[in-house]
Formats: structure tokens, C-alpha cells, sequence
């Protein structure tokens, strides 16, 4: 069996094939501008916890109230937003809601107290701190002076 040839192995430790100096897998990205992919990857995981958030803070505050209200508003939604609209992808979020909201409810049938709301209180802050990061971090530090 043939030993790879420890001069044909760049310091990242990956294999060099022949004929290409050293380096040049990190020359690939260099014309790629990553502000964009960076930027809206990390919004929409945001947005993500956001709408995990709101769903619990539904749950917590109005019960089993809070499925048939999120029912309604994914049945109208699904009916009067046209399929070739792009907002008709959020009424998936709603019902992605519904879903998981009431495997929740059903699951864990109680009266909620007041340390549930405060554990509701302490997720949406740190998603707020979160953010606070994110922004400055990586919108306005993007900018070119």
C-alpha cells in the first residue's frame, strides 16, 4: 500500500494533489463575500427561538385557548395567502406552531404557576440579549470604512 508522502501534506494536515502549491485551498473563498450567508443564517435562527418563544409564551398564557386561536389563524392563512406568494411559506410556521403546541398541552396537561412564566420571561431575555450580540457584531462591524 502506497504511504502518502509527508511533503504533500499542507499544515491543515489535508493531502495535497500533485501539481498544486501549498495554500491554495484557502485561496477558494477569498472572492466569496460570506457577510450575506453569515447574516441571514444567524437571523433566522434567531427568528427560530423567536417563534419558539412566542409559542410558549401562548401555551403559558392562554392554555388550551391557544390552540384553537393558532388553528384559526393557520386555516385563514392557508386559504387566503395564494400558494405562489412567498409569505404563503410562514402559514408552515403556523402549523409546525399547532403541532408542537399540542403535543405540549396534551403531554403535560397543568394549570401553569408563576415559575413557569418567569422560565418564559428568562428565555425571551436571553433571546433578546442574543440579538443585541448579533446585530452590532455582525451587521455594523461588517461595514467598510
Amino acid at each position: 500500500m502506497d504511504e502518502v508522502n509527508p511533503r504533500r501534506i499542507d499544515a491543515a494536515g489535508i493531502p495535497k494533489p500533485a501539481g498544486q502549491e501549498a495554500g491554495e485551498y484557502a485561496k477558494i473563498s477569498v472572492g466569496v463575500p460570506q457577510f450575506a450567508s453569515t447574516f441571514f443564517t444567524l437571523t433566522a435562527m434567531h427568528m427560530l427561538h423567536v417563534t419558539i418563544g412566542v409559542i410558549y409564551l401562548g401555551v403559558v398564557a392562554l392554555r388550551k385557548w391557544f390552540l384553537p386561536i393558532l388553528g384559526v389563524l393557520w386555516l385563514g392563512a392557508y386559504f387566503l395567502i395564494p400558494a405562489d406568494n412567498v409569505f404563503h411559506y410562514g402559514v408552515h410556521a403556523l402549523l409546525l406552531g399547532l403541532i408542537v403546541s399540542s403535543i405540549i398541552i396534551f403531554l403535560k396537561p397543568k394549570d401553569y404557576d408563576a415559575h413557569d412564566v418567569e422560565v418564559s420571561g428568562l428565555y425571551w431575555h436571553f433571546v433578546d440579549l442574543v440579538w443585541m450580540f448579533i446585530f452590532p457584531l455582525v451587521y455594523l462591524m461588517s461595514t467598510k470604512v
